[in-house]
């Protein structure tokens, strides 16, 4: 396969550009590229991607030739409200759900949100969710990266939040409605998954009562935080979305 880069600045047909040590490291010894070989770039900034050539001499660097525009960002843009989680599961929802089309992520610091997995939440981990973003979406041929925000609280959600449907998944299942039970959410829908503990009775009614949230129940199971996350936007990718 032709390997694939996201190159966080603009790029025109001619330029020339010098990636840094650890790409080139990966294109030359890891991947062992020849001059001439391809790769594809993406920016994240001009809805689509770019087509190089890689030179060896006097530097390694690549020539970037042609500008194409395929189709591959969601039909549908997905919120991510995920409670904050152990460092291992925040990690492996934000790969996963990059990879299944979200738009934005929202950690969100919820009452059982572990001490551990709050304190973590520094700015240098926030980095790192935004390297696996930006990884899941080379790997998955994305088109943009999604965002990772920082951390909200309750009281400042509702700023964070855009047009469309906001939806709350409890572990609390008798009598909620289901996700097949919702008109469509037109183009963006907000999902919201609480974090290992789940969310609590007051911050439930909180969310519905003041943000506008439709709680809903996921089945007759109880999930963890991290298979709830993907569970709820794979159901939407289905429903109303680009998958199946």
């Amino acid at each position: 396969m032709v390997p694939r880069l996201y190159w966080p600045h603009r790029l025109h047909s001619g330029d020339r550009v010098t990636p840094d040590e650890a790409v080139c490291r990966y294109l030359l010894r890891t991947l062992r590229l020849a001059t001439g070989s391809p790769v594809t770039l993406f920016t994240g900034l001009d809805g689509g991607e770019w087509q190089a050539a890689l030179e060896l001499l006097p530097v390694p660097r690549l020539h970037i030739l042609t500008f194409s525009t395929p189709q591959r960002e969601p039909t549908l843009a997905i919120t991510l409200v995920q409670g904050v989680a152990k460092p291992d599961a925040m990690e492996w929802v934000v790969q996963k759900a990059v990879e299944l089309g979200v738009s934005r992520i929202i950690p969100l610091l919820c009452r059982r949100s572990t001490s551990h997995a709050g304190s973590t939440l520094t700015a240098n981990r926030l980095r790192r969710l935004q390297t696996i973003a930006m990884e899941a979406a080379e790997q998955s041929q994305r088109l943009r990266v999604p965002e990772i925000a920082p951390p909200s609280s309750w009281h400042t959600l509702g700023s964070l939040l855009g047009e469309g449907p906001r939806w709350l998944f409890w572990e609390r299942r008798d009598g909620l409605p289901t996700l097949q039970q919702q008109q469509h959410p037109g183009a963006a829908v907000t999902l919201l998954v609480g974090p290992e503990g789940g969310l609590d009775a007051q911050e439930e009614h909180h969310a519905r009562d003041a943000l506008g949230f439709t709680s809903l129940g996921l089945g007759p199971r109880i999930l963890r935080t991290e298979t709830a996350a993907l569970v709820v936007i794979t159901a939407c990718q289905l429903l109303w979305g680009d998958v199946g």
